[in-house]
């Protein structure tokens, strides 16, 4: 009898509702499928709207890498002589905070790009990005013009054509097990320059090091020029924004030239937000003229929407030195070690698709009382 009435009352209800009400509610929901459908991979060629082309694949353990192939640069071959290899950390989740970064020209300079995937109006997927350049400076007092910022919003049609740098051009080398590979015989992911040897003592990323802030990061670099770690932050801007663990690092450097430009990524609770870290080791920058890391930070935090761009960026500056700075507390004991795209928790099912299952049965259930009237 309550199946009778409940069934009842769904067919009143669709046969005096009108067919405009009715196609609103399916398209819109129909949308909200289609938003969940696509941002759901990264993987492919993305096209920015200076023309420069991003070829994108992703693995299972939270790692991104590929190609980019730069349109631009500020002064003719600084972006080197041909595309660069992109190394990043992106969440498998559709519409997840991601990073990656690119190392120009043996480490003169280096980009890195925090963002997120969005379906923005008419339905098309845009990675919406903020990038952060940084060059190499030959001096502490030089890093006060050594930062560039701006955004990026790529599109998987071309919005410009070009040129970019893709034709007549070697591909770099790139062993097929970098990611995990530590044989000493690697070769570097990085070409490496015949640069005169810097007058500045070489200052190695390797080890532990210390923000002003009391947060701890701990770095590894193998041959083929990869960055791995953990980061053990002792802030975050709301309670829980972290997550509850430290989270893993991982960028690109040139591992034969330690005073070059590096860029390495952190994501925090899954890909709600991801840090892209961008800078120098040098030794020269603080009195007692030891290593220090001179980095700059983006700050990507997930958004709902494209007209949202505009308040998803952070930025800020951190020196780290081998020594602590400050006590923490950090997020360092009694915690286990997460995957790389964060704190290891069970994703949250969307609303839109339980609304969509929903709406998938009325208009079944529309339709078939069309075809019986």
């Amino acid at each position: 009898m309550l199946a009778w009435f409940s069934n009842d009352i769904t067919t009143c209800w669709l046969l005096n509702t009108p067919l405009w009400v009715l196609f609103l509610l399916f398209g819109r929901c129909s949308a909200y499928g289609k938003q969940i459908e696509n941002c759901a991979t990264l993987q492919g060629v993305w096209y920015n709207q200076l023309g420069s082309q991003l070829i994108l694949s992703g693995h299972k353990h939270g790692t991104l890498e590929g190609e980019y192939r730069t349109s631009v640069e500020v002064e003719i071959g600084d972006a080197g002589h041909s595309h660069s290899i992109v190394v990043g950390t992106a969440p498998k989740s559709p519409g997840a905070a991601f990073g990656f970064s690119v190392v120009w020209s043996h480490g003169r300079s280096t980009t890195i790009w925090t963002g997120q995937c969005v379906v923005c109006l008419g339905g098309h997927e845009k990675l919406l990005t903020t990038w952060l350049l940084h060059s190499q400076a030959s001096s502490c007092d030089d890093k006060w013009k050594s930062n560039r910022i701006g955004r990026d919003i790529f599109t998987r049609y071309e919005q410009k054509p070009g040129p970019r740098k893709e034709k007549d051009t070697h591909v770099p080398e790139r062993p097929s097990n970098y990611s995990s590979s530590s044989d000493k015989s690697m070769k570097p992911l990085v070409k490496l320059s015949n640069l005169p040897e810097s007058a500045t003592p070489p200052c190695k990323l390797e080890g532990t090091w210390y923000n002003e802030l009391g947060s701890e990061v701990i770095l590894k670099q193998d041959n083929a020029g990869i960055i791995k770690g953990e980061y053990r932050t002792a802030v975050e801007q709301s309670p829980g924004a972290a997550g509850n663990t430290h989270s893993l690092v991982h960028g690109i450097g040139n591992f034969h030239e330690p005073n070059s430009t590096f860029g390495f990524h952190v994501v925090w609770r899954n890909g709600e937000s991801v840090t892209g870290f961008v800078g120098q080791c040098h030794s020269t920058c603080a009195l007692e003229q030891m290593d220090t890391l001179e980095m700059r930070w983006i700050l990507w935090q997930s958004i709902d929407k494209c007209q949202d761009h505009w308040r998803s960026t952070l930025y800020g500056v951190n020196t780290f030195t081998r020594y602590e700075q400050a006590a923490g507390p950090r997020k360092a004991e009694n915690v286990h070690v997460p995957n790389r795209a964060g704190e290891d928790i069970k994703p949250i099912e969307p609303i839109s698709a339980s609304c969509c299952h929903g709406a998938s049965f009325l208009s079944l259930l529309f339709i078939l009382l069309l075809v019986a009237l």
